[in-house]
């Protein structure tokens, strides 16, 4: 078959239509006739340029949809290639554009501070003069740092448990002990507090940890002033240190069954069991400023040991150093004339991912208004879908009442894309001040206010959901309020479908994705949940041995799998394979529905492409998974990450869809059309 380079591609639509055409690297509405078929034409060109015809699609299906995609976006040692990571780089374009547009009297008073703190991060003379002696002055309210200190440093008047509090009311650090504010899991209308592990820790490996301490060392080098020695030092130090506390560390993402690491209890009753050395009460009441006698959640008590451990071995200087380190990143910054917009647009996204969201949201829904609207329609399609499945009495080991619980789950299941909801700022920032030419004063003064925030977060009653933990840059399904993200880089709807397209690319990208979250609410994990969050593990025995038997199939074909000369480990969480698995069947029965009320089937087609429209909506739904991981990195990503490489998912997902099977003509001789399937629901 010809291919074009779509980059080529792409050249040629710019030539045609103008330079005029193409804003921020988004392309305007293109109404002509022309210009439509040359937007078709720049789609093949994509889709056919990571394609490798030589391998067949009932043998590999992964090699067939990606086999150059390599080739083409190669990773590097700096990052991986992924489609996502395109999408998520020409986000960052679009903050660029909002950033970069001049203060207007309409703008929000939210909009206004972040655009003043955004001109203080392109001030490179102040950011390279200030930034060592701004960061100094923060570390000596809390004594200084030992490490910069030396012989000075007040070693027999540190109060470990005391510097964790202030830390925490300061600045809102998490140091040893993770503070959480969470809803109860029987009433998840009930605010708690959480104390113990921290939810970001889990055990590394050799290779982790040197990567970390050769960043640490870097940091308190080019930060502090401090010597090569003297760096490497306490860089091994504090690295240890988190090592010996991630050790005991349970890791939450393999098991969200809260009993497994939370019970009720109280602060007094904390401190009675870990002794004055781990006093919680006295943590909490100086962190809080006040007493606090309501019921607390105790989180991994092993953890809680640990820390008691560490905090009668570990000298003082070693302690200090590790909990003042928490404060390094947030006033490290790059002084670059060349480079220093790009620069600050990803750290300002980083510091205020809700807001520039927000603004990036309305931007593109100015630029195509019925792009939200055709999103909210695909997710009611996806949901009718999903409930005939459900309601199918082929899914024998489904005990009646049990569906009918699932069935209510999934009709108070919502969508959202990131940035679309109307949010109260004035709420979560209204007492931060900016100053457009006092970039590290801004930071310290909104680590504050985010630190006020947590403390305020156990007395307000708002009922507005946050899921803004950093940038959200990948779908979540949110368990506690049954809700499904999507990030408002997903709103770029060319680079997965357009109206030009054939249907069947947005319902193999947008319509995947979806439901793939859809289904999250279904898993192992969030299965323990409710319609309205609320932890109610009432299924039968015979329906959770049912449940088990596929997770089981699951885990046996990807344990089988390798990922070049890797063996993929058996994850205990079958999490993202149910969702796979569940969700691919979704979109392709919601978008079998579409196709059969259409009556003409031309333009479910690309020029240049022989598949037929269900060929088309499995080979998007794969091109979406094309990825390269740099070879240095492909053992580790094995041994940690939680989601199976792509290419294992694309394999797996395909097996277990007899429409898939129908829609190649896969005899049941072939690798992608074993007899034997897996279907969950």
């Amino acid at each position: 078959m010809e291919r074009f380079p779509a980059s080529a591609c792409l050249i040629f639509v710019t030539l045609a239509i103008g330079s005029a055409a193409i804003q921020g690297g988004v392309f305007k509405e293109l109404t002509t006739p022309l210009g439509q078929q040359i937007m078709r034409i720049a789609k093949s060109a994509e889709m056919r340029s990571f394609m490798d015809t030589s391998v067949r699609p009932c043998e590999d299906f992964y090699g067939y949809a990606c086999g150059n995609y390599a080739a083409i976006n190669a990773a590097t040692s700096k990052k991986d290639t992924s489609i996502r990571q395109l999408m998520f780089a020409n986000y960052l374009r679009r903050v660029r554009q909002v950033l970069d547009e001049p203060r207007i009297s309409t703008d929000r008073p939210m909009e206004v501070r972040v655009k003043y703190f955004y001109e203080s991060c392109l001030d490179t003379a102040a950011l390279r003069t200030k930034q060592r002696s701004h960061l100094l002055s923060v570390l000596r309210e809390f004594g200084g740092m030992p490490a910069v200190e030396g012989k000075s440093w007040d070693y027999v008047g540190f109060d470990a448990l005391e510097m964790m509090a202030q830390l925490l009311r300061r600045y809102g650090k998490l140091t040893l002990l993770g503070v959480y504010v969470v809803p109860d899991h029987s009433n998840s209308q009930i605010k708690r507090l959480q104390l113990g592990q921290r939810l970001d820790l889990f055990e590394s490996d050799e290779l982790v940890n040197l990567s970390k301490k050769l960043a640490l060392k870097m940091r308190l080098r080019n930060l502090l002033g401090l010597s090569e020695e003297r760096a490497g030092k306490t860089a091994e130090e504090i690295i240890e240190l988190e090592s010996e506390l991630s050790r005991s560390a349970f890791d939450h993402r393999m098991n969200r069954d809260p009993r497994l690491i939370r019970r009720l209890t109280t602060v007094s009753d904390m401190s009675d069991a870990y002794g004055p050395i781990l006093n919680v009460t006295r943590f909490v009441t100086s962190w809080l400023g006040s007493e606090y006698n309501l019921p607390v959640f105790e989180s991994v008590p092993s953890y809680l040991f640990q820390v008691k451990k560490i905090l009668l071995s570990t000298p003082n200087h070693v302690l200090a150093n590790y909990m003042l380190s928490s404060l390094l990143t947030d006033f490290e910054i790059t002084a670059n004339e060349e480079q220093q917009k790009v620069i600050c647009h990803e750290r300002i996204s980083e510091l205020f991912p809700d807001v520039v969201d927000h603004m990036v949201y309305h931007s593109l829904e100015q630029q195509s208004p019925h792009i939200a609207n055709e999103m909210r329609n695909l997710w009611i399609e996806l949901k009718n879908s999903f409930q005939e499945m459900l309601s199918s009495p082929d899914i024998e080991w489904l005990e009646e009442r049990t569906r009918e619980e699932l069935l209510e789950k999934l009709k108070g299941m919502s969508f959202e894309v990131a940035g679309g909801q109307a949010v109260n700022f004035e709420e979560l920032y209204g007492d931060l001040v900016v100053s457009s030419a006092d970039y590290y004063g801004n930071v310290q003064r909104l680590l504050e206010v985010k630190a006020s925030n947590l403390r305020a977060d156990l007395m307000r009653e708002s009922s507005s959901v946050n899921y803004y933990y950093g940038v959200t840059d990948s779908p979540i399904y949110e368990t506690e309020t049954n809700l499904v993200v999507l990030p408002v880089s997903y709103m770029q709807h060319r680079y997965l479908w357009d109206d030009i397209y054939p249907v069947a690319l947005k319902y193999g990208t947008l319509g995947f994705t979806l439901a793939h979250e859809m289904a999250h609410g279904f898993d192992d994990l969030n299965r323990l949940y409710d319609s309205k969050g609320n932890l109610n593990d009432n299924w039968s025995a015979l329906t959770k041995v049912g449940f088990e038997l596929i997770k089981n199939c699951l885990a046996d074909q990807f344990s089988g799998m390798r990922y070049g000369n890797l063996r993929l480990r058996r994850l205990e969480s079958q999490a993202e394979s149910i969702a796979d698995n569940v969700g691919i069947r979704i979109a392709q029965s919601a978008y079998r529905k579409w196709l059969d009320q259409v009556t003409v089937e031309d333009t479910e087609s690309l020029p240049h492409m022989t598949q037929s429209p269900d060929q088309l909506f499995f080979l998007s739904a794969a091109q979406f998974m094309c990825s390269d991981i740099y070879p240095e990195r492909r053992a580790n990503f094995v041994r940690h990450n939680l989601h199976p490489p792509y290419e294992a998912r694309v394999f797996a997902m395909m097996i277990n869809s007899p429409a898939f099977a129908e829609a190649f003509q896969c005899s049941n001789s072939t690798k992608m059309n074993p007899p034997d399937k897996c279907l969950m629901y």
